[in-house]
């Protein structure tokens, strides 16, 4: 891996973490401030923009994950990561 790519996945873990944040932010926002309509409506959409963000990011990370198995003679493979049958 290259000092670009390293750069770029810590500069992604960055925006997720502040992503998450954000969205942690806005939904104590609303559900503890009376606030009014407009200022919610906006706090809405930009919790369900973050949302999405969060979403494909944790998608685009679950494709990257891959799992060493070991095989017969002690050789290993890579194989993608089977979320579903955990």
């Amino acid at each position: 891996m290259d000092a670009s790519s390293l750069a770029r996945r810590r500069c992604c873990q960055m925006n997720l973490e502040q992503n998450l944040k954000q969205l942690e932010d806005i939904a104590k926002k609303l559900e503890s401030e009376e606030l009014p309509l407009d200022e919610a409506i906006e706090l809405f959409e930009r919790g369900i923009s973050l949302s999405t963000s969060i979403r494909t990011a944790l998608n685009e990370a679950k494709l990257r994950i891959e799992a060493v198995v070991e095989g017969a003679n002690d050789t290993f493979a890579i194989e993608p990561l089977d979320l579903e049958s955990s």
